[in-house]
């Protein structure tokens, strides 16, 4: 059969194609079952030496005694769901807020594992509280209880059933330490698996378009691997210490019996007492199975603690906020200022070298400028998005170094060339600017950015898909500038706000803009010089440094670039 079609096959297809490893696992588990219940067919047979009356009160006795661990466990297990929810929910509030606190392109390049501390490592935590903390409790006082009633039996009892224990902690003890020998390698695994499925959700159009199936990745495929080969080699290296561990906890009648029956006969055992030290003595192992797998949880606990205690040491390693909030003042313009800016990309090339230039409160700068040109590093930087090697970016007089991002967030607004947008509607990214918005003035904004369209395909409340999938790229762009019509920031940037818009919906937008925007400080990325025409001023970039600053007009004159571009874009160099 063909990859192709395989990756087309249903649930029913793979069950068929292991049918008869599934009517062997299906025949054990049905001999497993069955043999659990032998132990209990013998005990019946006792039980009928008992006179009638006997067994009439111990099965009356025996009634409440059956119900009453159903409802302690059920209590246990509400209770211990509810405080796994509580607990879980704030650890993911912590990790969000820690997130918060770290610059842009940490969070950018450290994705899959803030992903796994939000989602895989939390469900961990839940699963622990949930689960593992009521059994370990559950299963230490069960073994504890057992030993003191077999003590008091009989001492020979409690040795018999905890004779194989030695031998199961020592096979549990190596599985332990082949795990521990490859938890990093797992975790890292684990991890490159995390950023290729992100990778490749986020290309998913891309291999539509070329008809290329995720598995044609081979970065993913190689991640995939890894964690197969891991898989098989710890379980290849641990397989006789699982046979150990699992002889030893599932034989244990075989010393505990023998013993029983040799006391019974030779050391007079009473019945009852003999009776009640067999069964004591065979479910002393469950607990302590349970016990043991318990321990094996405990290297993931905390490798997940590791990776928690690492995200808080690089938030609190970052600067202390001296300002950690901001009043804008609505009689107040902000103006932007990049003070001596360099970035290094590596050890050898910079994206901006010795950066100076100061955006006017209140007016337009255009930014222009070949590819590679450093334009839109220069928003990222004033959005906080990266911070420089050397140099300060200041709005409004405020060193962005000293704020945290929640103040940032009140002096920019950002439209960049790949936009974020949230997921849930139309609506929330909106409200996310500004939560006190009405639906009509919500109706308003996208009307005014030609979004009519998608409010009838969706409602202002419909899902448009993870990052706007079920956007066009225009109508992606679009949403974003509604989101700056609605912001009251008083700076805004725009990376080319209007690159995948028509000519004529750009003219609309740009009157849109025009409007709303008039008075606040804006930075606008621009390829086609029409759109920065009214300008206060255009920074002209080559190589990461100014090579030009002034209005149209003067820079036809004392920038070669610049009038090079002018004249592709209108011929003589004059507007149209």
């Amino acid at each position: 059969m063909s990859c192709c079609s395989s990756d087309c096959l249903s649930i029913s297809d793979y069950i068929n194609r292991y049918k008869p490893r599934f009517y062997v696992v299906s025949v054990f588990s049905v001999l497993t079952a069955l043999s659990a219940l032998i132990p209990l067919v013998v005990l019946s047979q006792l039980f009928r030496s008992l006179p009638a009356q006997s067994a009439t009160r111990i099965a009356l006795f025996l009634l409440p005694a059956v119900f009453l661990p159903f409802l302690c466990q059920g209590a246990t297990s509400v209770l211990c769901h509810r405080l796994a929810f509580d607990v879980v929910r704030d650890l993911r509030r912590a990790i969000l807020n820690l997130t918060q606190r770290l610059p842009a392109d940490y969070t950018a390049s450290h994705r899959a594992m803030l992903k796994k501390l939000a989602l895989d490592d939390s469900a961990e935590f839940e699963t622990a509280i949930a689960h593992t903390f009521p059994d370990t409790i559950i299963s230490l006082v069960t073994v504890v209880v057992s030993l003191l009633f077999l003590v008091v039996i009989s001492p020979v009892m409690a040795l018999a059933s905890v004779g194989l224990l030695p031998v199961a902690a020592w096979a549990w003890r190596q599985i332990g330490r082949v795990a521990s020998g490859n938890g990093r390698a797992w975790h890292l695994a684990d991890v490159r698996i995390n950023q290729n499925i992100m990778a490749c959700l986020e290309g998913l159009m891309t291999l539509k378009v070329f008809n290329r199936s995720p598995s044609s990745l081979p970065p993913l495929t190689e991640a995939l691997q890894d964690v197969a080969h891991l898989a098989c080699d710890m379980t290849r290296r641990s397989r006789w210490s699982y046979v150990m561990v699992f002889m030893c906890v599932g034989t244990n009648l075989l010393l505990v019996l023998p013993c029983a029956i040799i006391l019974h006969m030779t050391h007079g055992l009473g019945l009852p007492d003999c009776l009640f030290s067999i069964l004591l003595g065979i479910g002393l192992m469950t607990p302590l199975q349970r016990l043991m797998f318990v321990s094996g949880t405990l290297p993931r606990l905390r490798a997940t603690l590791e990776r928690l205690n690492a995200l808080r040491a690089e938030s609190t390693a970052q600067p202390a906020a001296l300002h950690p909030s901001v009043t804008v003042q609505a009689d107040r313009y902000y103006d932007v200022v990049f003070e001596n800016i360099s970035l290094e990309r590596s050890e050898n090339e910079n994206v901006l070298t010795s950066f100076s230039l100061t955006c006017p409160a209140g007016q337009v700068t255009g930014i222009v400028g070949a590819s590679g040109a450093g334009k839109s590093t220069l928003l990222q930087l004033a959005s906080g998005n990266l911070k420089p090697t050397s140099g300060r970016v200041l709005i409004g007089g405020h060193d962005l170094e000293t704020l945290v991002p929640q103040a940032i967030g009140q002096l920019i607004c950002p439209v960049f060339q790949n936009p974020v947008l949230l997921g849930h509607s139309l609506a929330d990214n909106l409200l996310l600017y500004r939560p006190d918005l009405a639906e009509s003035d919500i109706t308003d904004v996208l009307a005014e950015c030609d979004l009519s369209g998608c409010v009838k395909r969706f409602g202002l409340h419909g899902p448009i898909g993870r990052n706007g999938a079920r956007l066009s790229g225009g109508e992606r762009q679009r949403l974003a500038i509604a989101r700056v019509l609605v912001s009251r920031a008083p700076v805004i940037l725009l990376d080319e706000p209007t690159a995948f818009v028509d000519p004529e919906r750009e003219f609309h937008i740009q009157k849109a803009l025009a409007r709303a925007l008039e008075g606040r400080t804006i930075l606008i990325v621009a390829h086609r010089l029409a759109t920065v025409r009214e300008a206060a001023q255009i920074a002209v970039m080559e190589h990461g440094h100014l090579t030009a600053l002034g209005r149209h007009e003067d820079l036809m004159e004392k920038s070669a670039l610049y009038g090079t571009y002018a004249r592709h874009q209108f011929g003589d160099g004059a507007m149209p």
